[in-house]
């Protein structure tokens, strides 16, 4: 026997068989949301992509039906103290509708250290990553503590492939133009050493917003979610 309705059980997707022979196979619903700190002249701002794969019935088995990842929410939280934001973090985390499904990441670079602290105190589990330079990725541990560290021309380069090959899609949602005018604004320049610099900016913010896109977007790949599904060469930017 046969359901054809697909079943959610917290981040897991379920299309129930009574059939003993047949293999479930389990797709996902799940939502990464990148928090960018405020520092200097930024302003705080977050991100969530909605990552699902959803099973489905073949002639004869399930199947996994192709992965889409769309950005489905892109705002600015107004500048506060780091313990009024770590309640809107948790108030935000824990929306019905991310409970049990979601992922977060945040920018533990500088000022970002002790407000991870004020997450870990009010309960709210979180990836911390530092943005640096170059063009590649490692972890660190300090006093036990794990730090995802991620070269920003890596973070946008991939952002930017994914935007381009169609595996990330930009949703509707308020702030959707205002996420479009930041990834425009990006550039490309070549410093006297001979190093890629990628920067940009509007008047409303120093591309705050896609920072957080592109932090949510590395998260969908990072081991801790398990949803690694390989590289895509850079093809060009904004």
């Amino acid at each position: 026997m046969q359901a054809h309705e697909i079943i959610t059980q917290g981040e897991d997707l379920v299309l129930p068989c009574f059939d003993p022979v047949v293999t479930v196979v389990r797709g996902y619903r799940r939502f990464l949301v990148g928090l960018d700190i405020a520092q200097s002249i930024d302003q705080n701002a977050f991100a969530i992509i909605e990552d699902v794969r959803e099973p489905a019935w073949g002639e004869y088995a399930q199947f996994l039906k192709p992965r889409t990842r769309t950005i489905v929410r892109a705002e600015r939280i107004p500048q506060m103290d780091y313990t009024r934001l770590a309640q809107v973090v948790k108030n935000l985390m824990a929306d019905p509708a991310l409970v049990g499904r979601a992922h977060l990441v945040v920018d533990a670079g500088g000022p970002g250290r002790s407000f991870c602290d004020l997450l870990n105190a009010k309960g709210v589990q979180h990836t911390r990553m530092q943005i640096v330079g170059g063009d590649n990725e490692n972890e660190t541990k300090e006093r036990a503590t794990t730090f995802w560290n991620v070269g920003k021309n890596m973070l946008l380069g991939n952002l930017n492939s994914a935007l381009h090959t169609g595996d990330l899609r930009i949703g509707d949602f308020p702030g959707r133009d205002e996420l479009r005018h930041e990834l425009e604004s990006f550039e490309m320049t070549m410093t006297d050493a001979g190093r890629v610099r990628i920067e940009g900016g509007t008047r409303a913010g120093h591309a705050d917003i896609a920072m957080a896109t592109a932090m949510s977007f590395a998260l969908s790949d990072h081991r801790s979610v398990g949803a690694f599904i390989g590289e895509t060469r850079l093809r060009g930017y904004w």
